[in-house]
């Protein structure tokens, strides 16, 4: 089941509100290409996409927060790093049980709900938990 953008998603920043969206598209991107890997090239396509578009935003997200003087940026940094590294073991997996003769495309749509299960929450607690300590941030500030 896809995920689908809600008004409590939102940070009150264009520019990351608008990363997150297209987050979502790509996690249900996944979804349905795992669901459904006939083409292994699709699986890969999908799964570059994420991952190179996660650490884009995360590199936007620190420089808007660096711009509005954000003063747990550190944290936030860590927690990006750690969220990117739980993505490469993940997409590791997913590569590794393509290639197995044992598991393959039928392996990849077994593990297809454990997998999605995984993105969602990673995504979704993290704006829900993380970035949601950034609301109050830019109500108040003016970018210097």
């Amino acid at each position: 089941m896809p995920i689908f953008w809600r008004p409590q998603f939102r940070i009150g920043h264009d520019d990351i509100d608008a990363d997150h969206r297209y987050l979502i598209l790509l996690i249900n991107t996944v979804e349905l290409v795992l669901r459904f890997p006939d083409d292994p090239r699709n699986v890969e396509l999908a799964l570059t996409e994420l991952r190179r578009y996660a650490e884009d935003h995360f590199e936007r997200e620190e420089r808007i927060q660096i711009a509005y003087g954000y003063l747990h940026l550190d944290q936030h940094k860590l927690e990006h790093r750690a969220l990117l590294a739980e993505l490469d073991i993940l997409v590791q997996r997913i590569h590794a049980t393509l290639e197995d003769s044992d598991g393959g495309v039928e392996g990849v749509k077994a593990q297809s709900g454990e997998i999605t299960a995984f993105l969602r929450k990673w995504l979704v607690d993290h704006v829900m938990k993380s970035d949601m300590q950034l609301v109050p941030l830019f109500r108040k500030s003016v970018v210097r």
